[in-house]
């Protein structure tokens, strides 16, 4: 029986001329597989298997169970599943810097009041794009938590330039 291996790997959509097939890539570090770019230079290629394949967004980062293709070429995603990462909402007011920072795995998101870039200054646009995160931790609760300390530190910022 072929050895199964365990990995977290992003998948991505399209491969030469087959626009639907999900497929990904490892490569082999101190003895274990771990995920990879493309652009890496010694990897093996990771497609996924048809019965799990409508399951996968891509893009996203799955917990994995891999098994080695008959050609040892590459291996085929047998299991995934995402990953889900907690987040953390870190309100810094102090001086003339106003934010607070949603971090969850390797994302940071920042609302800060003060800045001209509606990605950064609209408390709806981020509480939206936190509620319909997949990779979140219970994202609803994390878009709630955001805003109530949002609308604070707007507040604050207000005071601070007189607005008030």
């Amino acid at each position: 029986m072929a050895q199964r291996i365990k990995t977290n790997i992003k998948f991505y959509k399209g491969l030469e001329n087959v626009a639907d097939q999900l497929y990904g890539f490892v490569t082999k570090t101190n003895g274990s597989w771990k995920g990879c770019r493309e652009t890496e230079s010694k990897k093996k290629i990771v497609f996924v298997d048809p019965s799990i394949a409508k399951d996968i967004i891509p893009n996203m980062l799955y917990s994995c169970t891999l098994m080695p293709m008959r050609s040892e070429t590459g291996f085929i995603a047998k299991s995934a599943t995402i990953l889900r990462f907690p987040a953390t909402i870190k309100t810094i007011c102090r001086k003339n810097v106003f934010v607070v920072r949603i971090t969850f795995g390797n994302k940071e998101i920042i609302y800060d009041p003060s800045s001209k870039e509606k990605r950064k200054n609209d408390i709806q646009v981020i509480a939206q794009l936190l509620r319909g995160r997949n990779d979140l931790e219970n994202a609803i609760a994390t878009a709630e938590d955001f805003i109530d300390n949002a609308f604070m530190v707007r507040r604050l910022y207000e005071q601070s330039q007189g607005n008030v």
